[in-house]
């Protein structure tokens, strides 16, 4: 056997040898609750089975908080209107907040999870087509981070996106 024909070989066999092991990891994620994980990096994965509202309000919160209690209503509900504006997952538009309101936070201009997500919505809106959540929390974090205040950089946001109705 030649020496590439080997490497090859060798290849196909440690790959099928590897095939099973992401199963297994993905199930040894499911076991783990997204509330036992340490650090403040921790993010709502794939294969977490709690419900992103649930775990946006337990990340506002610092803590557990109730399935049916008034916080996880509201970001519920910021979810649900968000899901026709923007391109990403419930999954994914809940750890955006979280991570643009730890952000905004550390700045000194904590914000209710569910009234960023309604506002930036609004923003969404504007423009008449799908965004990227990551992107306008970006834009809206940079204005704050700035030091534009909450309001004007909404309404400096609403300004930049309605022009996408232009060019469309």
């Amino acid at each position: 056997m030649r020496f590439r024909e080997a490497i090859i070989l060798a290849g196909v066999c440690a790959l099928f040898a590897s095939c099973g092991e992401e199963r297994r990891a993905a199930e040894q994620d499911d076991v783990i609750e997204t509330e036992a994980r340490n650090g403040a990096d921790v993010w709502l994965r794939a294969t977490d089975r709690t419900e992103p509202a649930l775990w946006l309000a337990q990340r506002e919160a610092g803590g557990a908080v109730g399935v049916r209690e008034p916080a996880v209503e509201r970001i519920r509900a910021a979810l649900l209107s968000a899901q026709p504006h923007f391109l990403e997952s419930d999954r994914m538009l809940a750890n955006r907040t979280a991570q643009v309101g730890q952000m905004l936070a550390a700045d000194g201009h904590a914000e209710d999870f569910a009234q960023l997500i309604n506002s930036l919505v609004e923003v969404a809106v504007t423009a008449g087509q799908k965004q990227t959540y990551g992107e306008v929390c970006q834009h809206y974090y940079n204005l704050r981070h700035s030091g534009v205040e909450r309001e004007d950089a909404l309404r400096m946001l609403a300004a930049r996106y309605r022009t996408q109705k232009q060019f469309r």
